[in-house]
């Protein structure tokens, strides 16, 4: 089975203890940090802007996915490239048609970043496929946007399955992340669907010891 990559979640670590925990994350074994970015409208929590943004930059060498929950991403993008995002996550649901969103999807790869699409739980999955071609990564959700702690949803393998299925018949090199409800247990069920990379906010933030928790993630032995 292939190492999957982990990606721990800013979310729910309070905003004034951020860049201690991301330092943590890395001195644990972390791939990569992925940045919950909501604006209280597009979900209904808030968190933090592309200002704290800045300062995680400053406190970590590993990459930073920033995932999008918000109105108007195409708008926001430009200012968390300029504060040190590596790749930006973008909804499907944030935008009225599939033209607008693979213009959006194109412009800000023009900022020199590599782009993601997300999907929510209730969105089919086969709406992506006109769309895959033109992706770095897609963010298949297995929980609800905008709170932390909830339980996969077990529906999401056919998603992860059918888009890795895609991308080998279609010659594509797009990756596959999940994010929601990723634990110990299902990290490498997920790389066995097609995953690429977990998101896990919950079960590392909350672990004792959180290396030992990335660790059982990669699949390694304690």
């Amino acid at each position: 089975m292939k190492k999957i990559l982990i990606a721990p979640s800013t979310d729910p670590c309070p905003v004034k203890d951020l860049t201690k925990y991301v330092k943590t994350l890395e001195e644990a074994g972390a791939d990569l940090i992925h940045c919950d970015i909501m604006d209280g409208k597009f979900v209904e929590r808030r968190t933090f802007d592309y200002m704290i943004l800045a300062f995680i930059r400053k406190s970590t060498r590993l990459k930073l996915d920033v995932h999008l929950m918000v109105q108007n991403p195409t708008m926001v993008a430009k200012h968390y490239v300029r504060y040190g995002a590596d790749r930006i996550i973008i909804h499907y649901e944030a935008f009225p048609d599939k033209i607008q969103l693979v213009g959006a999807v194109q412009s800000i790869k023009k900022l020199g970043v590599s782009v993601g699409v997300a999907i929510n739980p209730k969105t089919p999955v086969k709406v992506l496929d006109t769309i895959l071609k033109y992706v770095d990564l897609v963010l298949v959700m297995s929980v609800e946007p905008g709170k932390s702690g909830q339980a996969f949803i077990k529906d999401s393998l056919i998603k992860i399955a059918y888009l890795n299925k895609k991308r080998t018949e279609e010659n594509l090199n797009f990756l596959i992340e999940v994010d929601g409800g990723i634990n110990e247990i299902y990290a490498p069920i997920v790389a066995v669907s097609g995953a690429d990379i977990v998101v896990s906010g919950s079960a590392i933030y909350n672990a004792e010891n959180k290396e030992n928790m990335i660790k059982l993630m990669h699949g390694q032995a304690i």
